[in-house]
């Protein structure tokens, strides 16, 4: 593989037009040094309460010096590979770009685009699809939700629910995690019984950058040290290695760098004419995460602007300009968060289940390998997806012991779950929890009970329409024409799309009847996050994503191709317009 960090010389040698190159990394510098719109916030801003730290000893040691320069070589060399792809023929016919920003706000990009901070952007609005309210899949995952974008099916036909999950037909590795080194088991685990589009594009060479999500592809490349490295900025270690004399910049990017290596990589596998190029900006995601949402967050935004417009350039000069859908998408929006739920915490001293919930990530090894009886002393498993949105998973105490985490509890036992000499209704004492906003689990009679701190409705099924049914308050706050009727998807689409919980009712119906999902599955509420001093380096996240509510289930979509009209649509799946870019692809 050519090198993301290849110099103008060598862009050349590889057929990649320096003055591209030279765009891309004048974009970089200006984002970085500009007094302008691309200026990334001062970190002091970000290091709140914290207070001057000395230059590290361990910067002086040898042994430390040692294992740097043992780091930056298996880096370097890492990223100097050079794979053949010659042996996949550049795509003939149609072809596709698909832009995933990750964790794009919906409202912050209206008021961005409405200031003309996203030129490119709206050009692409102005003369093609435009989607206000794209629905994204639930749960609002990185990963899970780029399902439907490359084979037009809803993410819960993927085989996988999350980026985390529990798989109880296992015997080890139960909890599918695929944050970290064990990303690689993504696609493992998805079904064969659907094929995506770079599986369906057969022998032509089709690309990715940074998606794991990627089953079939001929080329695949990922920043994930420049990605970790502008993500951690300014925390724990991280905040020491860009002041390396000399290596420091180098093997420390900051967000803007991040992306513009992005782009470089997503410009040489251009030339070769991909039939499906996949690239995501994981930038926007990761900073709300780490920092919250402030004017950084729109600083990134608008790199990211500035680089699809470098990357258009590119497909011009290249030939490829009438056969090239470009696609503008989010996998989901984003929340602010400043308190966190202990689940685990609570669920031993107020019922007193003692409940496992894994790491965050895997950073050591690429294995699945826990073993099933190493969870024999509990009672639960608490699986947290982009820390809004969690499943529990619980043993049937009343099976034989070998067996009580191999099938779903039954539903009765939810409502009756025995701890001790007494019984427990898990759902309503869950629901009442501080920090907790929906509750949903299947009942008896196959119907989806939804709890809010109160109050309950119910969803059923009646002739493949579904029926929302109020039966103590109204959980997702819907108006009476919505109430006990029967609705097929578009209508739940049309009528909900602008809603705090747009298209909730057939989002969670599909989820609660996919195989393998947790007993309970929970969100929490405005503010909160179900995830305390869980993750790594920070403790506990600024921002996070899961959810069923508005600012989290809808993003923008954008499609333009040369045969497109402009159009602005109000709402659409991301399956649905998976669907559409299929259709042209010829695939669907």
């Amino acid at each position: 593989m050519p090198s993301g960090n290849s110099h103008g010389s060598e862009n050349t040698d590889i057929g990649i037009d320096s003055n591209l190159m030279i765009r891309i990394r004048f974009l970089n510098l200006f984002a970085v040094k500009s007094e302008n719109i691309l200026k990334p916030p001062d970190l002091n801003l970000f290091l709140l309460n914290s207070k001057p730290m000395p230059y590290p000893q361990y910067l002086k040691s040898f042994k430390f010096w040692s294992i740097l320069i043992i780091v930056v070589i298996i880096i370097f060399y890492w990223n100097g590979r050079n794979e053949n792809y010659d042996k996949y023929p550049p795509a003939e016919g149609p072809t596709a770009t698909i832009f995933l920003i990750d964790g794009l706000d919906n409202e912050i990009f209206k008021e961005e685009l409405e200031a003309n901070k996203l030129p490119v952007i709206k050009d692409l609005i102005g003369k093609g699809l435009y989607v206000e309210n794209g629905i994204s899949s639930f749960p609002t995952m990185t990963g899970y939700g780029f399902y439907p974008f490359i084979t037009g099916y809803d993410a819960t036909r993927s085989g996988i629910l999350g980026l985390r999950w529990f798989d109880r037909e296992r015997t080890e590795g139960n909890l599918r995690n695929y944050v970290g080194r064990t990303h690689i088991h993504m696609n493992d685990d998805l079904t064969d019984s659907i094929q995506n589009y770079f599986e369906l594009s057969g022998k032509y060479y089709t690309a990715s950058v940074n998606t794991y999500m990627n089953k079939g592809v001929k080329h695949n490349e990922k920043t994930g040290w420049a990605h970790t490295t502008a993500k951690y900025e300014g925390k724990s270690f991280f905040r020491y290695l860009r002041a390396i004399p000399w290596l420091g910049k180098h093997i420390a990017k900051d967000h803007f760098e991040q992306e513009s290596l992005s782009m470089e990589i997503a410009l040489q596998q251009l030339q070769r004419n991909p039939k499906v190029h996949w690239v995501t900006f994981p930038s926007p995601d990761a900073y709300n995460h780490v920092f919250g949402t402030d004017d950084g967050y729109r600083q990134i935004i608008r790199h990211i602007d500035s680089l699809i417009g470098v990357y258009l350039m590119a497909v011009e000069q290249y030939g490829q300009t009438e056969n090239r859908l470009i696609a503008v998408v989010s996998d989901h929006g984003i929340s602010d968060v400043s308190r966190n739920v202990d689940f685990c915490g609570w669920a031993e001293k107020a019922l007193n289940l003692k409940i496992e919930r894994g790491k965050s990530v895997n950073v050591i090894s690429s294995s699945l390998d826990e073993k099933l009886s190493e969870l024999k002393d509990k009672d639960g498993y608490f699986v947290i997806n982009g820390n809004l949105t969690a499943y529990l998973y619980l043993k049937d105490p009343t099976r034989p012991a070998n067996k009580q985490w191999s099938y779903p509890l039954p539903p009765e036992l939810i409502t009756n779950y025995p701890v001790g000499d007494t019984f427990i209704n898990l759902g309503n004492k869950i629901s009442r929890l501080s920090g907790i906003e929906l509750v949903a689990y299947k009942s008896a009679n196959g119907e989806i009970t939804l709890l809010q701190q109160g109050k309950k409705a119910v969803i059923t099924s009646r002739d493949s329409n579904l029926i929302y049914i109020p039966v103590d308050g109204n959980p997702l706050d819907y108006g009476e024409d919505l109430l006990d009727k029967a609705f097929g998807r578009r209508v739940w689409l049309e009528q909900t799309a602008e809603l705090e919980f747009p298209y909730a009712v057939p989002r969670l119906w599909d989820l609660l009847q996919s195989k393998g999902i947790g007993d309970i599955v929970m969100t929490s509420q405005k503010g909160y996050d179900l995830a305390n001093d869980y993750e790594i380096f920070v403790g506990n996240y600024k921002g996070g994503h899961g959810g069923l509510r508005r600012e989290i289930m809808t993003v923008p979509f954008i499609m333009f191709h040369p045969d497109i009209k402009a159009e602005k649509v109000c709402a659409m799946t991301n399956e649905d317009l998976g669907l559409r870019i299929g259709q042209y692809l010829g695939f669907r």
